[in-house]
């Protein structure tokens, strides 16, 4: 992926999150921190494994943390493991990254089902580094294109895309879905059209019954095949984040 210049944390609003640094080296743990702490205005923490790190996130300035875990020396079943099991499961709420991941272990699918939101590459750039982070701290998805349409994609399987003559979705609703396609939370939805969460939330279910759709990414989908053809949306050359957690599909 191609590199933007690195992003200046210290404009960002996300600059409040605790983030934690995982992994089996503490060399390569103190390397990460102190880099990346040249970049960011986050408050570091490391720890060896997933199991050190606290459960609540009482106190914590955004309400989550931020888990980035380094897969150097992983192997695809180690990281299956990984991400089956408890400690995982109980810390899948917050925002999730692995770092030092190697392509040909092709985790991104079953990563992203358990609540991975990015994917940092052995072979990326420092400043790639940052600026994944930077985005996964602004609620977006790390991850190519290509990975994240074929999850599209998947969610779709068996069902046959539906393709209304004509639509009935009101401006406001079509405006919403721009939005959405952006991967903007309901939060982040309501702030930008000036409305409340509630309201975004009565919007996504009307939009839901209208276009036959089950979840948020059937409905980036149906919005991508209809509204792109048509000249109403234009997608980025990367999805951000759809949902909290990328099985779960629900309005909120």
């Amino acid at each position: 992926m191609k590199s933007d210049p690195i992003r200046k944390c210290t404009d960002c609003a996300y600059q409040g999150r605790n983030i934690y640094v995982i992994g089996a080296s503490r060399f390569e743990r103190e390397l990460i921190v102190d880099y990346i702490s040249t970049h960011t205005a986050a408050k570091w923490f490391q720890a060896e494994n997933l199991d050190t790190v606290p459960v609540s996130n009482q106190g914590v300035p955004l309400g989550k943390k931020m888990i980035l875990v380094d897969t150097h020396g992983l192997t695809r079943e180690d990281l299956t493991h990984l991400l089956s099991s408890q400690a995982w499961k109980v810390q899948a709420h917050n925002l999730m990254a692995l770092f030092n991941v190697l392509h040909e272990h092709e985790i991104e699918k079953l990563a992203l089902k358990c609540g991975v939101r990015g994917f940092l590459y052995s072979g990326d750039r420092a400043e790639d580094l940052v600026n994944g982070i930077c985005a996964i701290n602004a609620g977006e998805f790390w991850v190519s294109r290509q990975i994240l349409s074929e999850c599209l994609q998947d969610s779709y399987v068996g069902k046959e895309l539906p393709v209304p003559a004509g639509h009935t979705l009101s401006e406001r609703e079509i405006e919403l879905l721009r939005v959405l396609a952006t991967g903007a939370s309901n939060e982040s939805i309501a702030e930008r059209l000036y409305i409340s969460p509630h309201t975004v939330k009565t919007h996504l279910h009307n939009i839901f019954h209208k276009i036959n759709v089950d979840n948020r990414l059937q409905a980036v989908l149906w919005a991508k095949e209809n509204l792109q053809n048509a000249g109403l949306l234009i997608l980025s050359s990367y999805l951000p984040a759809i949902t909290e957690q990328f099985p779960t599909f629900c309005i909120s």
